[in-house]
């Protein structure tokens, strides 16, 4: 369909300042436009009158700083409703930003407003007998979390994105995350990070700000690095408390041993049953070079452990275990 530059108007559910416009892939796109002219890369809907794009924002702008608002352009128009406009906006928004916090968290409130304003589709998306609601008009807005919001965006908008976005929103059981300071990082799993050691070490949410903004000048991402801003903003202005401060650290580091712990648990579980399966062979191992170093690191291990359990429990150990 023929349509004027002037007429085509945004995904109405794509706010432009938070989903803001890359300019260097508007520059590449306008290059080539003006080196091999325009291809329908556009998919738009008629919707009161108005020719709304479903995806193609960077072509949009593109276009308009090549051609004059009344040139026309040749796109495809098909039938699309809401639901649909919002799937595509999800799509194309994850195809162009990645896993940027400010992106996820903006799908996921425009389709959580959705879906609350459209419980007929809240209802299509429960499994059968999961609820019993007479009056799911009553239910909706209580409905609409990961589950429902998974299922509506489908593809990669899983369980652990949408739930990661709904906290930072304030939707979640932490209300202390600024939502601010989450969208300042550009990946998932630098917000994911940051948010986790908030949770260990507790500042304001002014503080959240401006620690994030150091964090992200400096390009520290590491898990250590984001904690000992943290630690450097809670005591900022104040005469250090040593003892708190090396009892944080100390309960952090006790944190990331677990961590590693349990992982270790998992491969030694692994491990029994390989070796279960390679019973017969298990002479041919224990002569080896390999057999040999394991032993050593677990005998090592197994001494530390001991060592570690056998000692009288400090005041910190103790403070630790409580908590």
């Amino acid at each position: 369909m023929k349509v004027q530059i002037r007429d085509l108007k945004p995904n109405p559910f794509r706010d432009i300042d938070n989903y803001p416009i890359n300019e260097e892939k508007v520059q590449n796109l306008t290059n080539s436009i003006n080196q091999t002219g325009f291809w329908d890369n556009i998919l738009a809907r008629k919707n009161n009158g108005n020719i709304e794009i479903a995806y193609g924002h960077h072509r949009l702008i593109a276009l308009q700083a090549v051609y004059k608002p009344d040139d026309y352009i040749d796109i495809p128009v098909k039938e699309l409703d809401d639901s649909t406009m919002i799937r595509i906006m999800a799509n194309e928004n994850d195809e162009s930003w990645g896993t940027s916090p400010k992106i996820i968290n903006e799908t996921v409130r425009v389709t959580k407003i959705f879906l609350e304003e459209h419980p007929e589709i809240v209802k299509g998306l429960l499994k059968k007998g999961a609820y019993r609601a007479t009056d799911i008009n009553d239910l909706n807005k209580s409905l609409v979390g990961r589950m429902i919001i998974s299922r509506f965006l489908g593809g990669n908008w899983d369980h652990n994105r949408v739930t990661s976005a709904l906290e930072w929103l304030g939707f979640g059981k932490r209300k202390d995350i600024d939502t601010e300071a989450i969208e300042m990082f550009e990946k998932y799993g630098q917000a994911k990070t940051f948010v986790r050691s908030t949770k260990q070490i507790k500042i304001t949410p002014e503080q959240q700000r401006e620690v994030a903004k150091r964090i992200v000048e400096k390009q520290d991402f590491s898990d250590s690095g984001m904690k000992s801003a943290l630690l450097d903003e809670k005591y900022k202005g104040k005469e250090k408390n040593k003892e708190e401060r090396d009892f944080i650290e100390f309960k952090t580091y006790v944190m990331g041993c677990t961590t590693e712990m349990n992982k270790l648990n998992g491969k030694l579980g692994k491990l029994l049953l390989l070796g279960e399966e390679l019973k017969p062979n298990m002479l041919m191992y224990r002569g080896s070079t390999e057999a040999r170093d394991f032993d050593s690191a677990l005998h090592l291990l197994i001494n530390i452990l001991k060592e570690f359990l056998g000692k009288e429990e400090t005041k910190c150990q103790k403070q630790i275990v409580s908590k």
